[in-house]
């Protein structure tokens, strides 16, 4: 059972008339580690569509009703420096979001903007928040980035998603109503990616997605 959250990527579609969905093609027989989508957009002529954005949006199946992850640090010694990092789901580090002494005697909670060091919108995908002091971890949240950017499609109209990108059975995922004013328990995301192709207005399409293969993926506009 999923909650009626009305900025989803199907029900965007419905609003918009613009969804259509694609029948992807058997696997390809090349495996991979994880997840991988890959496939050509073409225009109705059959030409190669270049240049063209891909977002990538997440569905979610519930797991439980339990408390969300925790987003408050207490630091133990006020004295003491904390380092609150941004990391990706390999644990590299996308961007340092504080570093200081903290900044009063209460609980410290560090918003991120899901952002990169540039100002830039981040990828869709997973990534923590981790608070840091001493070089060890004393809290870590997870932040799940869904409906930007993480594709392009080159000259010949081909794209590739990476697993990175594609964190299927992640978990846990707390969900709040549209207006934030109720929590709906913990979500794990699910093998339904949908891609949105950055177009006027964007377009969607779903595919389900298998473990250790190449989803292969083609679109005609």
């Amino acid at each position: 059972m999923r909650p009626f959250r009305p900025f989803l990527p199907i029900v965007l579609c419905l609003l918009l008339q613009a969804c259509e969905r694609e029948i992807p093609p058997a696997g390809t027989s090349v495996t991979v580690s994880g997840y991988q989508i890959e496939g050509y957009v073409l225009d109705a002529l059959g030409n190669p569509v270049r240049g063209l954005p891909i977002a990538v949006y997440y569905n979610y199946d519930l797991v439980d009703t339990g408390p969300p992850p925790p987003k408050d640090y207490l630091p133990a010694d006020p004295n003491k420096i904390v380092r609150v990092t941004v990391y990706d789901r390999y644990n590299a580090p996308v961007l340092t979001l504080f570093q200081d002494r903290p900044p009063d005697t209460g609980p410290m909670d560090i918003t991120w903007n899901q952002r990169d060091a540039g100002g830039n919108p981040i990828s869709s995908g997973v990534y923590t928040v981790q608070y840091i002091v001493d070089g060890r971890t004393q809290l870590s949240y997870p932040v799940v980035v869904s409906g930007n950017v993480v594709a392009q499609t080159d000259t010949t109209g081909h794209y590739v998603i990476r697993d990175k990108y594609l964190p299927v059975g992640f978990y846990p995922v707390p969900l709040y109503s549209a207006d934030n004013s109720t929590y709906l328990g913990n979500w794990q995301i699910s093998a339904d990616i949908v891609l949105g192709l950055r177009l006027q207005p964007t377009r969607y399409w779903s595919v389900v997605i298998t473990e250790n293969e190449i989803t292969e993926f083609d679109i005609r506009l």
